[in-house]
């Protein structure tokens, strides 16, 4: 079984991403036509952790934020002739316990959100290696939770390889009938990560522009395929 040098090396803590009260937000556009809400942990936003040497509020490793996959996606949806609102939430405390109150509490606001699509793309702080089996029913469970509401749903494997969540989620997202992106590959190729951006072997280890700009791509290519 091949398990990605990455997932076990990246030393990014699950703890503290972002403030408790900072764990999810929102960019509100007026007249839009299209709510997204993202569920991810640091590649889709981590806040400034000076100790890591990353001092942005945005995707982990990109140079810039609007050069993440969220940005980089609602720019590539509104050229495309769509106006988005969107809302960022990090998962990645629950990621960490899989502790399901937390759901109805912390990111709470989130699921008030109403989003017309929910992209989630998360699983690297669950602990794989460990806590596979108990991991995959609470992620099938989170996915179902914002999902009620009647939001399309994409799903998405890992950035850093993990073969048994990866298969995973993709029979899951075939059987449930929602998107699935892959990005496994990614994570194989040093071009699309930060590497040499950042002291911190972690940080370097997420992926960097140009990484963020397939993931953002890959999405695209998905959503606009399914809305034919």
């Amino acid at each position: 079984m091949k398990i990605s040098s990455d997932l076990i090396k990246n030393d990014v803590p699950a703890e503290g991403q972002l403030e408790e009260n900072d764990c999810v937000s929102f960019c509100f556009k007026n007249g839009a036509n299209l709510k997204i809400l993202f569920l991810g942990n640091s590649i889709t936003r981590h806040g400034k952790a000076e100790n890591l040497g990353w001092f942005g509020d945005w995707g982990m490793a990109a140079s810039e934020k609007q050069n993440d996959y969220v940005h980089r996606l609602v720019n590539l949806l509104e050229k495309d002739g769509k106006s988005v609102s969107y809302c960022v939430a990090n998962l990645s405390e629950w990621e960490r316990c899989g502790d399901m109150s937390l759901l109805k509490t912390r990111y709470a606001a989130a699921r008030g959100f109403c989003a017309d699509l929910i992209v989630i793309r998360l699983g690297e702080n669950a602990n794989l290696t460990v806590r596979l089996k108990e991991f995959k029913p609470q992620y099938a469970q989170m996915v179902k939770y914002f999902a009620e509401d009647g939001a399309k749903i994409l799903l998405t494997d890992l950035f850093w390889e993990y073969p048994p969540f990866d298969g995973f989620v993709k029979d899951f997202a075939e059987e449930k009938g929602y998107m699935f992106v892959k990005l496994h590959d990614l994570g194989r190729d040093d071009n699309m990560k930060a590497v040499g951006k950042f002291a911190h072997e972690g940080v370097a280890a997420h992926p960097g522009d140009e990484g963020m700009a397939e993931i953002a791509e890959r999405i695209f290519k998905a959503i606009t395929e399914c809305g034919k």
